[in-house]
């Protein structure tokens, strides 16, 4: 009887756990903020290398301005976004696959933008680098929606 009493009390610690990491999983505004604006900054970052092809190393100079400028801000965000991965089980690994993804889905281009598209990118966002509020509205108006898997976490309203 005590052998079961334990097994159940051992299935029960595990389904908590278990319930806990799903839990994790989502992603609080605040993680979501932070990969609006790792998305963002990668998009920069892919468009930069890509433009200089064509239009030599303006824009690269520009980003990099934006890197130094806004370092606390991006330093931020990537510190919650690996917070965030060490919180839902996958650790660094999965901070590292999500960044790649990231880099490889704009390694083809941003979403239509020119590079003149993508140098007033960057000047907007260099202007925003104090905060990390502020770069995550430059995110929004630019309509920078990155994937999030599983999802954001459910809102929580007071009193119910």
């Amino acid at each position: 009887m005590a052998y079961w009493t334990s097994f159940a009390c051992a299935l029960a610690a595990l389904a908590s756990v278990q319930a806990g990491a799903a839990q994790a999983a989502c992603w609080s505004e605040g993680d979501a903020a932070a990969a609006q604006v790792r998305e963002m900054e990668t998009m920069m970052m892919v468009g930069a290398l890509r433009c200089r092809l064509t239009s030599g190393n303006a824009l690269i100079t520009s980003y990099n301005a934006f890197i130094r400028q806004g370092r606390p801000a991006l330093t931020e965000a990537n510190d919650r976004l690996r917070a965030h991965f060490v919180a839902e089980g996958s650790g660094l690994n999965g901070y590292d696959r999500y960044v790649t993804s990231l880099a490889n889905r704009y390694g083809g281009g941003a979403g239509g933008l020119s590079c003149t598209d993508l140098s007033m990118l960057v000047r907007a966002a260099t202007s925003e680098a104090g905060s990390l509020a502020d770069l995550q509205g430059l995110a929004n108006e630019v309509g920078v929606s990155p994937g999030l898997p599983g999802g954001r976490c459910p809102v929580k309203i007071a009193g119910r």
